[in-house]
């Protein structure tokens, strides 16, 4: 019975990255256990990159940030679970361009 418990947080643990990584990001579950085999906690990770323009390099960040943020939440993420890892800014023409990198954790 204990063992068919963990099977199925494993099992919901790899569907849940499987659909994060076909909607643009990398996810990741863990799940703790005590000597028993009973299920204690279980921790989801996520990452979403984004890429936007501005016509500064604070707009592209921001930008790059909420494109990221759309595809967390698009993977059932909320806002406030998530916050940005990375950014890299870059100038051409006179416009910016960025890439963020998002963590979203649960």
């Amino acid at each position: 019975m204990i063992r068919t418990s963990m099977v199925r947080l494993r099992v919901t643990a790899v569907a849940l990255a499987a659909s994060a990584c076909l909607l643009g990001g990398a996810a990741s579950a863990q799940a703790a256990t005590t000597g028993a085999g009973r299920a204690v906690a279980a921790t989801e990770t996520a990452k979403f990159t984004g890429s936007g323009t501005g016509g500064t390099m604070g707009s592209a960040i921001e930008s790059a940030t909420n494109v990221a943020l759309s595809y967390a939440q698009a993977a059932g993420w909320q806002r406030s679970q998530c916050y940005r890892l990375a950014s890299d800014v870059r100038q051409s023409g006179g416009w910016f361009t960025a890439v963020s990198q998002v963590f979203c954790q649960r």
